[in-house]
Parts: structure tokens; sequence; C-alpha cells
């Protein structure tokens, strides 16, 4: 485990994934491939007991098969910060490791475009940062915090599990705050929140009602709301945190988004040819229009369709940003075919060809 770590911090790997009893896999610069020998359950329970020992009573259920809750956490090693999920699978023990940045990069030096921006300006309202696990959502978001914190003068509170990027107060206060460790739950520490008077909250992760529904809350009270959720689209979004609420609150729930929703950027992140990753984006910025579309449940291609043609207002549609991207060298068209749908595509290979491009990612 130790020559495994290492490693990883000496080639900047972004994941390690140890499963007892096989060797262990590793990905840098968007690579995935094996490294090192087989991992014994022995090893698994050494490395556990040293970085995790508050965890042990859990870990212990976990490998009899007595319990099969996953645990979370982070840790210190080599002068570097992991985050940590072990688990079990029909091979035993597994352990997923993700190596936390020591820096916030600023949103230009993340590839993200202009327009990402207009979340640091933010009044009042929900923004959310979606996508899948490990399309970079916290590293977006923390790039936001970040530029707030050295642009404006707020108070801000962040709820995380675990924390991944510390922040250093400047022109803000700055608030961290640990689920499982400061607190309960997500649901427990956005209740604490709206008696803490913040003027900023970053909710880590928006995973099950009550703290979807104290985050709308919280926008409706005049706060400043970022989340992360899981979803496939921009557009998806509505209707995935609708579907998280009984049937009988969704309508009010769709009231209530209409109301406080402001922003939405989906992120991907998409293997570079000349190496690294690069994030992919599409957003959409909530104006009156958008807001009449989600109380009166447009399907998501109106919306879209709406979104492709308003881009001065800070929407971006993906296949611009994928142009912009391939224009700066940093993209190829071959390297963008999986992550498209076809008419995306198509669309993308005809800016390519015309050599001009609908806004440039915005």
């Amino acid at each position: 485990m130790d020559k495994i770590l290492n490693y990883a911090i000496a080639e900047n790997a972004s994941d390690i994934h140890i499963t007892q009893d096989k060797p262990g896999w590793m990905r840098i610069k968007g690579s995935f491939s094996r490294y090192g020998g087989k991992i014994t359950i022995d090893d698994i329970d050494e490395f556990t007991e040293l970085v995790l020992p508050e965890t042990l009573d859990a870990y212990t259920r976990l490998r009899n098969r007595t319990g099969n809750a996953p645990i979370d956490g982070a840790f210190k090693y080599g002068g570097r910060r992991f985050r940590i999920n072990i688990y079990l699978s029909t091979s035993g023990i597994n352990i997923a490791l993700r190596l936390l940045s020591d820096t916030i990069l600023p949103i230009d030096r993340l590839y993200l475009p202009e327009s990402v921006r207009l979340f640091t300006r933010a009044a009042e309202g929900l923004y959310l940062v979606v996508g899948t696990t490990g399309s970079g959502k916290s590293t977006t978001l923390a790039s936001v915090i970040d530029e707030i914190n050295h642009t404006r003068s707020e108070n801000i509170l962040t709820v995380e599990q675990p924390i991944e990027y510390v922040h250093i107060s400047d022109k803000c206060r700055i608030e961290q705050i640990e689920v499982g460790k400061h607190i309960k739950s997500f649901a427990e520490a956005t209740v604490s929140a709206m008696r803490q008077n913040p003027n900023v909250i970053l909710v880590g992760e928006m995973r099950d009602l009550e703290t979807i529904q104290n985050a709308i809350t919280l926008a409706e009270t005049g706060h400043i709301v970022f989340g992360t959720l899981h979803a496939k689209g921009v557009t998806d979004t509505i209707d995935r945190i609708v579907d998280v609420f009984p049937s009988k609150q969704q309508e009010q729930i769709r009231l209530q988004l209409a109301g406080v929703l402001k922003g939405i950027i989906h992120q991907t992140l998409v293997k570079s040819g000349i190496g690294g990753v690069v994030p992919v984006i599409e957003q959409l910025m909530v104006d009156d229009v958008v807001s009449s579309m989600i109380m009166s449940k447009q399907k998501p291609n109106t919306i879209r369709d709406y979104m492709r043609g308003k881009s001065l207002l800070g929407n971006v549609y993906k296949a611009d940003n994928l142009y912009w991207h391939i224009k700066n060298g940093r993209l190829d068209i071959d390297d963008v075919k999986r992550y498209t749908s076809p008419d995306e595509y198509t669309m993308l290979r005809a800016m390519c060809c015309e050599k001009t491009g609908g806004g440039f990612g915005g």
C-alpha cells in the first residue's frame, strides 16, 4: 500500500482502486491501468487501521460480512490528502481512493468557459453542478467558491463528505463542516445552516429528499446555495429533483424550483489526445422563460432548444463547448464521439468544417 500511494503521489494519479487478492488499478491523466502486485486482506486491514482508526468497528463488520454499509472518510499521507471509500463486492473488500488536489485552480486554468463566472456573481438562489461520479463537480465548485472568496465579502459555509478542498479565508469568512465528523448528516447540516447566518452555502451532495428540500428552502430565504447532484444533463436535472419527492409533493416542489433555480452546469471529463482530461460542460442560466417552462412541465428537449439559441444569456450548448476545446487544441474531433449524441456529433463536425463556432463555448 505504501508503494501504491507513493507512486500515485509521484505521478499525480487521480484515482486508485484496490481489491483484496488482486493487483491495484490507477487512473493517471485519464488512462486506467494495473499497478503493483496482489494486495492481501492483511495489507488492507493494516492500512485501514492506520488511516481510519475511528472506523474500525464499522470496518470489522464489513470485513466479517455482519454489515454491508460502505465507509467514507479522508486522510493524509505523504503530505497529500486522500478521499477513501471502503465497500464490499463479490471479490471481497474494495478500496476506492481519490487523490485530492493541494491547489484550487481558477476557472480559466480548469479550461472552463468564461460563462461559468456567472456563478461567482450570484446574488441569491440555487446553483447546481451535476454529472456522474468523478466528473469534476467538486473541483468546479471549489473554483467558484475560491473566486467569491477573493472578490467579495461574504459569510460562506461549506458542508461536505469529506472536505475535498481546504479554503483559506480572504475577503470572505469561510467555515467548512465535514459530515460524519462534525455533524451527523447533510440534512441535519442544512437545517443548522438556517441558524448560522451564512450568505453562501455549499452543499457537497444533495443526495436525499430532506437535504434537497432544505437547500431549496435556504435558497427561498435569500441565501446563495451551491450544490452537486447526480444527473445526466442540465435539462434532466429538474425532473431528477422533482422525482425524488412523493407524487403529492411534486407539483409544489416544481413551483419552488421554478422560483429559486438560477443556474445548472452539467460536466463530463473527456480524455484528451494530448494528455490529461478536460471538462466538457453544458450550462443553463434560468431566466423567466425557462422558469415558465419548468412550471409548465416542458420536455427537456424544449428547454435545450431554447438554451441553444440564447448563448448571450450565459447558456452554453455542449457542441459549442466541444468546438471551443477543439479550436484551442485541447481536444480532437476523434476524442469526443463517444461523449456526444449522433445529432451533437453531426453538428460538431459541421462546425469544425466551417471553421466557425456559435459562441466558442461561451
